[in-house]
Formats: structure tokens, sequence, C-alpha cells
């Protein structure tokens, strides 16, 4: 641990690899989330013997299956109980807020977007484990340093990017004189409104939900030149004139091409509604196939 008094005798200086061999269950006797953040490291470095994780279940089944094959491995690696939990994704983050209010809960949590900085008071520096992963697999995207970094300190490891593609029916854009999908927004706002008068309208989620409806409002924010915080992460400029473009362009496509229920859908709706072809084209990964077989 970090020693906040240089007078100190450096005979009681404890290294952080020293500290994670002998804390035992110091950090949770110490008083809870209190204690653990008081002492800087995550709850896991205290419990010593057992390790909980959290993520979302996979869009892809096999992963779940090999990822809860991997945990007994795991465990005898480190020495340690790890057990995988896997829960709805629009369920992470309020297992996430339990935890840090409770001071009880999973050592591990998935994240994503820019969560880290939500929850950044609770969360353990992790650079000496983020640094190598991503000096070995040739660096990190650049959307990654704002978003899970504080101060310069990794608050989480980054783990993956996916890329979401536009699903669309080809003959009802030709219908309206597109051969192919629009290739600006101003193409895609002229079609979508062509669709929309003819009862085919957008399709896209803008509700509480984890994925489709910021993997949208994301780029289109960026597009426009708009921005959470600046390049450094330490400054908000949410409210720059890039940003409000973005959001007058999102208002205006939305009453004029888009199906306004759209704010009350989650991530399954986009594809419920293409398959059942009400909406001429929404925002969605492969699953989008899956969704027959899910429902």
């Amino acid at each position: 641990m970090n020693n906040p008094d240089p007078k100190e005798p450096a005979a009681t200086q404890v290294d952080r690899r020293t500290f994670i061999k002998t804390a035992g269950t110091a950090a949770t006797l110490a008083g809870g989330i209190e204690g653990i953040l008081a002492a800087r490291r995550a709850p896991a470095y205290a419990q010593g013997t057992k390790l909980h994780l959290v993520r979302w279940v996979d869009f892809i089944p096999e992963a779940d299956v090999e990822m809860k094959r991997q945990m007994p491995e795991a465990g005898k690696a480190l020495g340690a109980e790890v057990t995988l939990e896997t829960i709805n994704a629009n369920d992470l983050q309020p297992r996430i807020t339990a935890a840090i209010q409770s001071g009880a809960g999973a050592d591990i949590f998935m994240m994503a977007y820019n969560w880290p900085q939500l929850y950044q008071n609770a969360l353990v520096d992790v650079t000496d484990v983020a640094e190598p992963v991503g000096k070995a697999q040739g660096g990190f995207y650049g959307v990654y340093r704002p978003s899970f970094q504080t101060g310069g300190k990794w608050l989480a490891v980054p783990h993956s990017i996916v890329g979401n593609a536009i699903a669309y029916r080809k003959s009802w854009f030709k219908e309206i004189g597109f051969d192919a999908f629009p290739k600006t927004w101003d193409e895609l706002r002229r079609a979508a409104t062509a669709l929309k008068k003819k009862g085919k309208p957008y399709g896209q989620t803008l509700g509480h939900t984890f994925g489709d409806a910021p993997t949208w409002a994301y780029p289109l924010l960026w597009s426009f030149g708009g921005a959470e915080t600046d390049p450094s992460g330490k400054k908000v400029v949410i409210n720059s004139k890039e940003a409000v473009e973005s959001v007058k362009y999102m208002t205006a496509l939305w009453k004029e091409g888009c199906d306004e229920g759209g704010l009350a859908w989650d991530d399954t709706n986009n594809n419920r509604a293409f398959l059942s072809q009400t909406i001429s084209a929404p925002q969605r990964r492969l699953d989008l196939y899956r969704v027959p077989a899910q429902s």
C-alpha cells in the first residue's frame, strides 16, 4: 500500500504483492466497503480463497459454457475458489450499484461504455493488469482511455469492441429510390421519412437498455463532433455545439422517420419488429437471426 507518511520507517511499508499474500480478511474486518476503499484494494484480494465474477449471459451460449468450464482451472491456478455468475445484461448496473451500496457482492463485474467513470470511487486501480495486456495485443482502441481511465490509472481492463451493423430491407429501400443503404445522415433522414410515409418506418430503440440504444446514439454524437468528455477525460463537454447539433438531428429523424414507440423498446424489440415486417431497418448484429429460436 502507499505510505502517506514519508517519515514512517521503510520497514513498516507493505508493497502490493505482499499485501495480497498476507491480508487474508483484513479489508473485510476493517469495516465493509469503507475498509476496502481505505485499503485501495479490491475485495477479491482480501478474501484470499474465493473470487466471484459477474458478467452478462452471452449472446453466444457456447461462450458461457466455455467460461464455466474454465473456472476450476482458474481456481487451481490461483489457489482460490472461482465462481462465475451470468445474468441478464440489463441487470448488470443494478447489481453493481447494489454491491457498492451494501459493501457486499461480487469481486469482479463486467462493465461497458463509461461505467468505470460512473463507479470510479469504488473501483481498484488495475493498471498493472491492463497495461501488459494492451502491450501484448498491440494497444487498446482509443475509445477506452477516456472511459476506462481516471488520472492515468486504468479502472477496468478493456476486453473487446463489437461492430454493429444496420439490417435493412433492400426491396423497401428500392421502392423509394435507394439501391443501397444511405451513406450519409441526411440521406438516412430522407429515406426514413419516405419509408414512414409508406407505413414502413425506421426502427431503433432509445429506451433504457444496455446495447442498441447507446451503440446507436454514441456514433451519432461522435460523427457530429460531439463527446461526453474532452480527450483527457477530465473535462465534461457534452453541452458543446456539436453535441447539440447531433440531438437536433436525432429529434428530427425520430419524428419524421422512426417508429416513435422505440423509446420504450429494449434490445429484443428491434429484432421482433424487423422480423414481423413493421420496420424497414434496425441497428443489429447477427443475433437478429437467432431471435426466432430464442423467442
